[in-house]
């Protein structure tokens, strides 16, 4: 990690670039131009729930995309599976450039889930509304790129099938907080490498419903993120 920091310091005493390339830190971005990045999260589920000693590492496939737009806004997208799971997400965020290299940004987002399993023991799909007010700030070292980002959860509605059998489990309920810390590294040219950690404080996290779990209290459930910008 010092390694990373001390070599974004500027060489010769010149002025180091900005990282490019990056999606999370909270950069204004031209007019209409799009980042992308694919990535891969491993999430550890609280023993109370898996019902076993060890925590299980599931791991969850996205592709986030950003575009911007003018007066500092930006419009953004993700898609996350696990197969069973899937989850698309649409918002927007405003960003305030605090110094030329210290920048904040909120936004809000909302976000449709779905998943099934279906197979001789199982039948059931589920579906459901979430909306996601956040915000960020972020730091730009030159080649390394520093963001800090509280994500709020509001559950909207959950409908779970188990056969012919279909019932709404909660409707307009805060469902807690997810807490990220993310490095962006330059890799090559225009690309970034990123790094982040995100401890989520969730009473329904979306890629545990096969679980069954319930909404009587949280738990926290550490994430490991990975992404590759392209």
């Amino acid at each position: 990690m010092l390694g990373l920091v001390l070599g974004a310091a500027p060489l010769h005493g010149q002025e180091p670039k900005y990282t490019p390339g990056t999606i999370l830190y909270p950069s204004q971005m031209k007019p209409w131009s799009t980042r992308m990045a694919v990535g891969v999260s491993f999430i550890a589920m609280p023993s109370a729930i898996v019902m076993e000693a060890a925590a299980i590492r599931w791991p969850l496939f996205g592709y986030d995309i950003a575009m911007g737009l003018p007066k500092h806004f930006s419009l953004t997208g993700a898609v996350a599976t696990e197969i069973a799971t899937n989850h698309f997400e649409l918002g927007g965020r405003w960003e305030a450039d605090l110094t030329s290299r210290l920048h904040a940004d909120v936004g809000v987002s909302g976000a449709y889930w779905f998943g099934q399993m279906k197979n001789s023991i199982f039948d059931n799909t589920v579906h459901g509304w979430f909306t996601y007010p956040s915000v960020g700030l972020g730091y730009d070292f030159g080649r390394l790129a520093v963001t800090a980002q509280a994500k709020a959860s509001y559950v909207n509605s959950v409908y779970i099938r188990s056969g012919q059998l279909e019932s709404m489990s909660s409707t307009n309920m805060f469902n807690g907080i997810s807490y990220r810390v993310a490095l962006e590294q330059r890799f090559f040219k225009h690309t970034t490498i990123g790094l982040a950690f995100q401890m989520n404080h969730l009473k329904f996290y979306y890629p545990q419903w096969p679980l069954f779990p319930t909404f009587d209290r949280s738990f926290w459930m550490p994430e490991a993120q990975f992404r590759f910008t392209l």
